[in-house]
């Protein structure tokens, strides 16, 4: 199975019931997220992102997940990336949707951020027009590219293109 394919299928796993999600009953660890960010890459950026550092934790409560560019984090990985997820999630799904976004943060900072610094522009980490480049590509595996996913309509709609 190509790797495409393999996360077009698990964008199509049938969803827990709700009340399993509103629990936040599944868990996710660094090495699980480590696989993921590499079939997302292959699937849906050709390889062209560099492994970040990857941070799962407990921690973060006022968010799903975070892209930090900086170019005070080690260099020798050849990104200036951190990203931040949470620990729990409704399901895999949500957590492969809000992945999936903070690569494009990522894609913005280090491959579309080089191309700015050669014009004479800074970095930029939006929501703008070079975020909403990749919604095509990976809505072809399933994956809903929005600004932010809300709770309630996520359980009300159970439905990526709706949410």
């Amino acid at each position: 199975m190509t790797k495409k394919s393999e996360l077009s299928k698990l964008m199509r796993e049938p969803l827990p019931s709700i009340g399993y999600q509103k629990r936040l009953s599944y868990r996710t660890n660094n090495a699980e997220v480590v696989e993921l960010y590499k079939l997302i890459n292959q699937a849906c950026f050709n390889n062209k992102l560099n492994m970040p550092e990857i941070e799962v934790t407990a921690r973060c409560r006022k968010y799903w997940g975070m892209c930090f560019g900086s170019f005070e984090i080690v260099k020798y990985r050849k990104t200036y990336c951190k990203i931040r997820l949470m620990d729990k999630w409704f399901c895999k799904q949500w957590l492969i949707t809000t992945l999936a976004h903070e690569m494009v943060h990522q894609y913005q900072w280090d491959i579309d951020g080089d191309k700015r610094e050669k014009e004479g522009k800074n970095r930029i980490m939006s929501h703008g027009p070079s975020f909403y480049a990749h919604r095509e590509k990976l809505a072809k595996h399933g994956i809903s590219l929005k600004m932010g996913h809300g709770q309630k309509r996520w359980l009300k709609h159970q439905t990526f293109a709706k949410c």
